[in-house]
């Protein structure tokens, strides 16, 4: 998916709001228009923008009581991770797996809550990780970066040597490529490599 299209989608607070109940359930636009609040014509336009940008999917529902409705759920699941520190900005989407839902071990609510709790904790400790992780990553950006700092280094030196730092699985050869249009560029990664041996 799209991180500006999702941006773009949950920046409104009625969207977020509309995606946050259907993810507890399908819904018809009027529950939605009284759960969150709003009017039914302000769910609708919504609601539309969001099954514009494949956010969400509505289906016809028949009904007892007169004509069929249109119900509405959510079609993805993801997580948006932004990341911004000094030297370093990271912006991207990570789509869910699609492997098969574990069935809950145990039934009853207070089990259940249990195990989600310990779940939760797991979950806590490997965001700690990942943040102890990027912060020693920013740290040895940063003293690199330094070495930039005095005379003779321009913003293309800088530039170079944050896209190499910050691009370390791609080979040198490709970043170089990638900002080929820029004057020096070789002589640029010359001086680089020459302020990294001091």
């Amino acid at each position: 998916m799209d991180i500006d299209m999702i941006l773009n989608m949950v920046s409104n607070p009625t969207r977020r709001r509309i995606l946050e109940t259907l993810t507890k359930g399908p819904s018809y636009p009027l529950q939605l228009s009284r759960e969150i609040g709003v009017s039914q014509q302000a769910i609708m336009k919504n609601l539309d923008l969001l099954e514009r940008n494949g956010m969400v999917i509505s289906h016809q529902v028949s009904s007892t009581m007169g004509p069929s409705r249109a119900v509405y759920e959510p079609t993805t699941e993801f997580t948006v991770v932004i990341d911004m520190r000094k030297c370093m900005f990271s912006a991207g989407v990570k789509e869910e797996s699609t492997e098969e839902e574990e069935i809950p071990e145990t039934g009853t609510l207070e089990e259940l809550r249990s195990q989600i709790a310990r779940m939760d904790e797991e979950i806590e400790e490997l965001e700690r990780r990942r943040s102890s992780l990027i912060n020693r990553r920013q740290n040895m950006i940063s003293f690199a970066m330094s070495m930039l700092d005095g005379d003779g280094f321009t913003n293309l030196h800088r530039d170079l040597m944050y896209r190499m730092l910050n691009n370390p699985g791609i080979p040198e050869k490709d970043v170089i490529r990638m900002m080929s249009q820029r004057e020096d560029i070789e002589q640029s990664m010359c001086d680089i490599a020459e302020a990294m041996r001091h």
